[in-house]
């Protein structure tokens, strides 16, 4: 008789992770923050910090992991807005609501259900990702989101989406009920004709966010002084065009919608390459307005497809983003384990403890003056 065989440890180092950035004068605004127990709305440095989350489908489960990196670290508090697209955008909420490590986790079950796919449903001339179900349905009764929480957070949150009639970004903010927090998200993540519809929201048509612009930071650069960027691709790998089929498919579809929404389709992806080119650049230039600093997957990552549903890969995915992060903003690659976690049903998801000592801790006595 054969003895039975385990599987491999998912956690296990696949990759290399070296970018220490703690001498980056954002990520040194944010630790300092967070040893301050600087709070939203009562900062007294003069600063606007702004997260910026890439998504792109499934891939988003990359940033999702760095988000989780955030939050266990005890640095969302240190951000006054936070700016997503598509998937991205799904990242920015749960990280507002201090779940941001439980949507890391979900990318791998559909979001919660595996039913969020289905080709059958396509066949029938229904969406073949119904964000909808997953949003209207399963993040509020299976797997809720706590918008309560994103409410209190004090974090302004900014999904993005293209507007299907003026063929241009639009950023879709001051989000007061739980209503128009997933409507936002319903629609900064309604892929073209994969997902239906183009959704209505505040007089408008929208659309994914990733068609018009990928990074959400052109509408970050104007409000904020400091902003960090949470990519999904490594340096160097660039923007992967759809498929002749599928191309022409989604062209189709958006002719249909509005005829000026095809050049966005098919300037994508040298749009994203160049921007991506412009972002290391002003991360690399220490007097570049408004600070930059960018967060990317290591080189010899696996690089994570936007329709992407294998477990093993979308959970490596998640803890090579979480690794990024962690190397990034604390200066160390983690030993990560798989472990069950509790969310209370009935009060809102405790703060990282260190943000509660740091909360606790009392502020410095001001310097005696020069004698």
């Amino acid at each position: 008789m054969r003895p039975p065989r385990f599987s491999p440890d998912p956690f296990q180092p696949a990759s290399v992770v070296t970018d220490d950035l703690r001498g980056h004068p954002v990520v040194e605004t944010i630790r300092r923050r967070r040893e301050e127990g600087s709070r939203p709305g009562q900062r007294t440095d003069g600063r606007r910090v702004a997260l910026v989350i890439e998504g792109g489908g499934m891939r988003g489960v990359v940033s999702a992991g760095m988000t989780a990196a955030i939050e266990q670290l005890g640095l969302r508090d240190a951000f006054d807005e936070v700016h997503g697209a598509s998937a991205g955008a799904f990242n920015a909420a749960f990280l507002l609501a201090g779940q941001a490590a439980y949507l890391a986790t979900l990318y791998q079950y559909g979001f919660g259900d595996p039913r969020f796919v289905s080709a059958l449903r396509a066949l029938r001339g229904g969406p073949a990702f119904d964000m909808d179900h997953v949003v209207n349905h399963v993040w509020t009764r299976q797997r809720p989101l706590r918008f309560e929480a994103i409410l209190q957070s004090g974090i302004d949150l900014h999904c993005t989406a293209t507007d299907a009639d003026r063929a241009t970004i639009v950023d879709l903010a001051e989000l007061r009920t739980q209503e128009e927090i997933c409507c936002a998200m319903r629609a900064s993540g309604r892929l073209p004709w994969l997902a239906g519809g183009p959704v209505s929201f505040r007089g408008m048509r929208l659309l994914d966010a990733t068609l018009a612009e990928a990074i959400p930071v052109e509408l970050a650069r104007q409000s904020a002084t400091d902003i960090v960027v949470l990519q999904t691709r490594p340096h160097g790998v660039a923007h992967t065009p759809l498929s002749p089929l599928v191309a022409r498919l989604t062209d189709r579809y958006l002719r249909t919608i509005n005829p000026a929404l095809v050049e966005l389709r098919v300037t994508r992806s040298p749009r994203y390459d160049a921007l991506t080119a412009e972002l290391a650049a002003q991360a690399a230039d220490p007097g570049h307005a408004p600070a930059t600093c960018v967060i990317r997957p290591p080189s010899d990552c696996v690089v994570v497809g936007q329709l992407e549903h294998r477990a093993s890969v979308l959970q490596t995915a998640a803890a090579e983003g979480l690794r990024a992060a962690w190397m990034a903003l604390e200066g160390e690659d983690p030993e990560l384990i798989g472990t069950l976690t509790a969310y209370p049903r009935t009060r809102a998801t405790p703060e990282p403890a260190r943000a509660r000592a740091a909360r606790r801790r009392p502020a410095r006595p001001p310097a005696a003056p020069a004698r």
